[in-house]
């Protein structure tokens, strides 16, 4: 229901993972556009923002899924706005205390 929001779970990486089409989670990376090397080099995981700040994959995994408001995935041309750093796609999640 709306009003559990995204207490059942976790961590941020169990809220993505199954949520969205095509998205992918391995281990602390979230995959968007698929792996593009053998080795699954860091270089594909998605750009991570929270309340318009990029952010690494150390403090998206300390942010608790209690306070997240909402949570978006930019696959295509809209993740351009980000320039070549977005072009492995974006994660965009927004908190109740980022209003």
């Amino acid at each position: 229901s709306k009003e559990m929001g995204f207490s059942m779970y976790n961590n941020m990486f169990d809220l993505i993972q199954g949520q969205f089409p095509g998205v992918m989670v391995e281990g602390n990376r979230i995959i968007v556009r698929g792996s593009k090397t053998i080795y699954g080099a860091e270089s594909d995981a998605a750009l991570l923002v929270v309340d318009g700040i990029i952010v690494s994959t150390q403090d998206f995994a300390n942010l608790s899924p209690l306070d997240v408001q909402s949570v978006d995935v930019l696959k295509d041309g809209s993740s351009s706005v980000y320039g070549s750093r977005g072009a492995n796609g974006v994660v965009l999640v927004e908190t109740k205390k980022g209003n």
